[in-house]
């Protein structure tokens, strides 16, 4: 028994527990340290106007019994992440320990109405509303379907899953073989022709395209379908 003791002062001092924490006549309250808690997160937490916020304190080991403390200081990272870790302490006596906080950030979110395949130009078909725990979404998440609508999906999503941006390409607009306007452009003229474009290309890519009569190469930027550009007036480091 008495062996049995000092092993456990031994762990005390070691993980900075005074023998002070352990013999005090009063001891804080578990449901005191969680309310601290739920107070600092609270203040912490901004969420934006269309997310509600629900801030769920982890329950206190029984068997840890700290002094009664005065003033209780709780210190707690930003709420950006579903589970957090609070630091509360007291300077007098002193003790730290370290409680888990679970947030949730309820709010709209664009999710796949049924189970979609790669390559999928998403339509208002595929796409619905529902009520998500945006902490919890691997990515930027969209409000409105129509953000979506037309994009290509990078990869399968099973129905519920929120769409994120990291998820969708724009669709190809210009093929290769089709021909296509180019227009060149600078701050005092403008002329326009038609090229062949040389390899696929999306809104804002720069493909490769060859004037038909002179049979010479250049870089252009896609603006959309069928139409591609050179502006002059904004240099041509991207060309």
């Amino acid at each position: 028994m008495y062996s049995c003791l000092l092993t456990i002062l031994a762990f005390l001092i070691a993980t900075g527990w005074s023998t002070t924490t352990v013999w005090a006549g009063s001891f804080e309250r578990p449901e005191a340290i969680r309310k601290a808690v739920q107070a600092a997160a609270e203040q912490v937490a901004a969420p934006t106007p269309d997310q509600t916020l629900q801030i769920e304190v982890g329950d206190i080991d029984s068997r840890i019994r700290v002094a009664e403390c005065p003033a209780l200081e709780v210190e707690i990272p930003t709420v950006n992440a579903p589970l957090l870790s609070a630091r509360v302490s007291c300077r007098e006596p002193f003790w730290t320990l370290y409680v888990p906080v679970r947030v949730h950030a309820w709010g709209r979110a664009v999710v796949a109405a049924a189970n979609l395949a790669p390559g999928t130009r998403l339509s208002a078909a595929d796409l619905t509303v529902a009520q998500l725990d945006i902490l919890t979404t691997n990515g930027a998440y969209l409000t409105d379907p129509q953000q979506a609508e037309g994009m290509i999906l990078r990869s399968n999503i099973r129905a519920g899953a929120p769409i994120v941006t990291a998820l969708l390409d724009l669709p190809v607009v210009v093929h290769r073989g089709d021909t296509v306007v180019l227009t060149l452009l600078d701050s005092t003229i403008t002329i326009r022709s038609d090229v062949i474009a040389m390899e696929d290309g999306r809104v804002g890519d720069h493909i490769t395209v060859q004037n038909p009569d002179s049979k010479k190469v250049i870089r252009a930027a896609v603006v959309n379908a069928g139409a591609v550009e050179i502006r002059f007036d904004q240099g041509r480091e991207n060309y």
